[in-house]
């Protein structure tokens, strides 16, 4: 059995980190500074597809924090004849900082590179965990920082597929309240 309270949990230790990325590629540079919101969790753990469920059909936040109360629960979640779609992000969610923090592959993604893909995102991290690949889509908010879109471990398509890979220069980790920085990669001072 998953535990959507241990994603949640999880999820919830990133709300106070930031990172900055530099990629390059072809003598281009730029940045990809990823930041956290509650509301991103709904999707990353693909509660979007119980739509068997009516009380999920509420504010994303406030879904977030009654998982995190305990007020909804896992049997609650589990309940839904389309759990099984949604069990490997459950499972995997909550080593998602695991990921972001390993220095694996970016790609811009393109969309029509896949043509099955409806997936909207700008750029895409592949990385083998727990002896699978997973990954994680990434979006430019409205502002400059970019949100987790989705999450999800490889099944049968293979995303990475056409797409074009960065090389990581340089990636900072920053928890927000204590402005402690960790650097995690370094190469421009190679």
């Amino acid at each position: 059995m998953q535990d959507i309270y241990k994603s949640v949990t999880a999820f919830q230790a990133l709300l106070d980190t930031r990172y900055e990325i530099m990629i390059g590629r072809k003598g281009t540079a730029m940045w990809i500074n990823i930041s956290f919101d509650k509301r991103d969790c709904y999707h990353l753990m693909g509660l979007q597809y119980l739509t068997d469920i009516p009380k999920l059909r509420k504010d994303r936040k406030i879904i977030f924090d009654k998982i995190a109360a305990g007020e909804i629960s896992q049997n609650q979640i589990e309940a839904s004849s389309f759990y099984g779609k949604i069990t490997d992000r459950i499972l995997y969610l909550p080593v998602l900082e695991e990921m972001i923090d390993r220095n694996d592959t970016i790609f811009k993604y393109r969309k029509n590179a896949n043509a099955y893909s409806k997936i909207e995102a700008d750029f895409l991290l592949e990385n083998e965990i727990m002896g699978r690949i997973l990954y994680l889509f990434l979006s430019r908010s409205q502002g400059e920082d970019y949100f987790c879109r989705s999450f999800f471990p490889k099944l049968s398509m293979d995303y990475a597929n056409n797409q074009a890979s960065w090389t990581l220069l340089y990636k900072k980790k920053i928890k927000i309240a204590s402005q402690e920085e960790t650097v995690l990669y370094d190469r421009l001072s190679k």
